[in-house]
């Protein structure tokens, strides 16, 4: 599997919640194309960490070329500051894991 993580500072929370909105509604198309997992943490009012697990690299490369390298650019002409990182990853998880506490994208 392939992780990739995202730090985005926005001017105010308005424009926080405007992306998140964004990137929500660009799920479903994402979750087809191969991320298994996003996970969406509130650092500040105003700054957020995003982590993504897609399923390889390929797959994180061709949603790249489709659409969100522009995207961030978007952000950064807008004033936020994105930074991130990315990599190979293994994923665990508890076999106590209780479904119900994720919200699943149909």
């Amino acid at each position: 599997m392939y992780a990739v993580t995202k730090s985005i500072k926005f001017q105010n929370k308005l424009a926080k919640e405007a992306i998140i909105n964004a990137l929500k509604s660009k799920s479903k198309t994402m979750f087809v194309e191969g991320m298994i997992l996003r996970c969406f943490m509130n650092v500040t009012e105003n700054s957020i960490e995003m982590f993504h697990v897609f399923k390889n690299k390929d797959v994180v490369n061709k949603a790249r070329s489709s659409w969100t390298n522009q995207f961030w650019q978007d952000i950064r002409e807008m004033g936020g500051t994105v930074s991130g990182l990315e990599g190979e990853c293994e994923v665990e998880y508890s076999p106590e894991i209780n479904l119900d506490d994720f919200t699943k994208i149909e």
